[in-house]
């Protein structure tokens, strides 16, 4: 088995913020629409402050109003976790991976997850 090497951050790869994209509205939008989607029926002060980012911040998000950028990319990752989500399905909407199986429990107060997932 083989896996894809290159620098995970880059950010023509992931998708964030690039001001000279052209599809940079459109990865605005599908952002937008796919975090709303994640978030749908949830908190946004809760979830926020669950995973310690600021509050506005993701509700900008929500809003269209900001985009990620690589300054903020410990939010984005924190919030992909707590979404259960790639960074990849996050910012782009789409992944190649798919959860096959889950487990997931919690054991002297720490959380954990295993996952099997088809990557190609």
């Amino acid at each position: 088995m083989t896996c894809e090497k290159g620098n995970p951050l880059d950010e023509s790869r992931i998708g964030l913020q690039n001001k000279n994209s052209v599809d940079n509205k459109r990865m605005e939008l599908i952002f937008t629409k796919t975090l709303n989607k994640a978030l749908k029926g949830k908190n946004i002060s809760q979830v926020a402050r669950e995973i310690g980012m600021p509050r506005n911040m993701l509700h900008d998000w929500t809003k269209a109003k900001r985009v990620p950028s690589l300054a903020n990319i410990k939010h984005i990752q924190k919030l992909a976790d707590y979404l259960e989500m790639t960074l990849e399905e996050l910012l782009v909407g789409k992944s190649e991976k798919k959860t096959i199986s889950c487990l997931s429990f919690s054991d002297e107060g720490r959380e954990y997850k295993f996952l099997i997932e088809r990557t190609k």
